[in-house]
């Protein structure tokens, strides 16, 4: 019933992005975040009745993990908008992936079995928070990413000047892409050190190079690569995007791909 409201929360926000990228009205703006703020809210409290039900935060299954990546992307465009003037075009084009994602959580069936002991450690659902922190943040860097191509295509050759005069400057969404992604990647680190320490108390090694622990070195890897080109190499603009847009590639396999393809104790 919940799920069922904020699907319906978010179709609206995406119908309202594209009404208000027609009409620029600012009353559909300032209703979807409304909206958003409304469907955060429910999604935190659904994820607080299934933690009742089954007796442990929702965080250890791959539909966990889905919805709470929508979660996550959600508080994030949020932010965003109410921080950076200009910005809240964002919300037409994560709201539509944030539906999707959820619809995909709750296709996904939950197994019910008896929790591993290795989950049941205080400092499991702080590395898991901080990871999904991160993987939202870089969602949004993908975001503008995408947008800052449109917007730059779209301005060259003078064609859709409705939708230009929408989506926000070159500029704007540059400096967010770069902001977003500075953001992200203390909380990928964290996410990686209380991943180490959770592994030390459950395995008594700190690394095992399972496959999605090798994968989230090769996430940080990327993302460091990516500012190290931006503040010491000059990427900015065009090429900046391309490539944050490459490295969030490597974060949708990380996320999803390796649980499918791999064999590991972080497969759910």
């Amino acid at each position: 019933m919940i799920n069922g409201i904020i699907i319906l929360l978010y179709i609206l926000v995406t119908v309202s992005g594209i009404f208000t990228a027609f009409y620029h009205d600012k009353r559909l703006v300032l209703t979807g975040e409304i909206i958003v703020v409304i469907a955060i809210v429910l999604q935190t409290l659904f994820m607080f009745i299934v933690y009742k039900r089954i007796g442990t935060f929702p965080m250890t299954s791959i539909k966990d993990a889905v919805y709470l990546f929508a979660w996550s992307l959600g508080i994030g465009t949020i932010l965003i908008t109410v921080i950076f003037k200009g910005t809240t075009p964002i919300l037409g084009f994560s709201s539509p992936i944030i539906l999707i994602l959820i619809v995909v959580s709750i296709l996904l069936k939950r197994h019910v079995h008896e929790l591993s002991p290795i989950f049941n450690t205080d400092i499991f659902p702080i590395h898991v928070f901080l990871s999904i922190i991160a993987y939202g943040l870089f969602a949004l860097s993908f975001i503008t990413s995408v947008m800052y191509l449109f917007q730059e295509k779209w301005l060259k050759h003078r064609r859709i000047i409705w939708l230009t005069k929408w989506l926000p400057s070159l500029f704007v969404l540059d400096d967010l892409d770069y902001k977003t992604l500075t953001i992200g990647l203390p909380f990928l680190t964290l996410g990686i050190l209380t991943g180490a320490l959770w592994a030390d108390r459950a395995f008594s090694h700190y690394w095992t190079w399972d496959p999605k622990e090798t994968w989230s070195l090769i996430i940080w890897l990327a993302y460091v690569i990516s500012l190290h080109g931006r503040i010491s190499l000059g990427w900015r603009g065009k090429k900046f995007a391309i490539v944050s847009i490459v490295c969030f590639l490597f974060v949708i396999f990380g996320f999803i791909g390796v649980n499918f393809i791999f064999k590991g104790f972080h497969n759910f």
